[in-house]
């Protein structure tokens, strides 16, 4: 077996992601790493492709265009009444709520804005559009299960764990 990220390796990296201007979006959480199945689809395209080969003490710096990772923006923006949402819902700019297509089908959207008893949602990923800066360090690797690779992801850093 390889000791290099490859296709159905789970992959334990910390990370600090900027945006152009160095400010902070996103960091793994202390001395939890994030944990991933590689080659999966799991984490962004440019960051997943910029990590094949590594290796366990590797650390790098990834720049990942738009179209690599949450597209470019698009004007696929909707205003809904507040009404929509439930009485309590504490709703806040940026956090993400499920909508349905004609279809019945699920989707994401993103609330851009509350404007009194109106509500702008937006398709786009509030990443859309951004240039991500990566700074990465891999921590650990170990070869998937079979039960990971059926399900497409990892199930926790030992293996072990589902959820529900």
């Amino acid at each position: 077996m390889s000791d290099t990220i490859e296709t159905d390796k789970v992959v334990h990296l910390h990370y600090v992601l900027t945006d152009g201007e160095g400010k902070e979006l996103d960091r793994s959480h202390g001395d939890e790493p994030l944990t991933y199945l590689h080659g999966h689809g799991n984490i962004v395209p440019g960051l997943e492709e910029a990590l094949v080969g590594k290796k366990v003490g590797d650390e790098l710096s990834v720049v990942v265009p738009p179209e690599k990772a949450y597209g470019a923006r698009d004007g696929k923006q909707q205003k809904v009444p507040r009404s929509a949402f439930s009485a309590g819902a504490d709703l806040r700019v940026g956090m993400q709520v499920m909508s349905r297509d004609e279809q019945g089908r699920q989707f994401p959207m993103w609330i851009a804005k509350l404007q009194g008893a109106t509500v702008v949602l937006d398709a786009n990923h509030p990443l859309a559009g951004v240039t991500l800066h990566f700074s990465v360090k891999v921590d650990g690797m170990r070869d998937a299960t079979e039960d990971e690779k059926k399900h497409g992801h990892a199930h926790g850093r030992d293996g072990h764990g589902h959820h529900h």
